[in-house]
């Protein structure tokens, strides 16, 4: 890993910009709020692909319609708190249990009408861990999918300033 101070909310101007497209494409809104001047210690590259492939799998398996949303927070310990939530199919206890495993592909309609190797999510934790930090999958069927990433606070240079 390449770990240096980023601002966090650059990282994730430069991954939205790359799913527009995609978002526009599938009639979605996608938002985020994330303010500048949160700096990290993370390797730029590795925190980029995370989201890129949390915001694609949350544009994949949202309805036109709906909406992808990015956000960021911190827990009572000072841990950073990264979310992509959606407003789509969600998953069910076992789905969401099986999406997190190597090679494993949830059997839904969406996945059928599109390509991919069941890689995503297991990689996708697997950065995060890298950092030292955790991902956890919160999804209800019907109702959407929210992938939470927590950061150790050892991680945050810089909090965001109030305005």
């Amino acid at each position: 890993m390449h770990e240096d101070g980023i601002d966090l909310s650059e990282a994730v101007q430069f991954a939205v910009h790359m799913v527009t497209l995609q978002a526009e494409r599938a009639r979605l809104v996608l938002e985020t709020d994330v303010q500048p001047g949160l700096r990290l210690f993370v390797d730029e590259r590795r925190i980029r692909q995370i989201l890129l492939n949390l915001l694609s799998n949350a544009i994949k398996y949202t309805p036109a319609g709906g909406q992808v949303r990015v956000t960021t927070d911190f827990g009572a310990d000072g841990d950073l708190l990264l979310s992509v939530s959606d407003t789509g199919i969600g998953m069910s206890d076992a789905e969401r249990q099986r999406a997190l495993q190597p090679f494993a592909q949830i059997d839904n309609e969406r996945n059928r009408s599109q390509q991919g190797t069941g890689l995503g999510l297991t990689l996708t934790r697997q950065l995060v861990e890298l950092h030292d930090g955790r991902l956890d999958l919160h999804s209800v069927v019907g109702r959407g999918t929210t992938v939470l990433v927590r950061l150790p606070a050892v991680r945050v240079l810089a909090r965001p300033t109030a305005a």
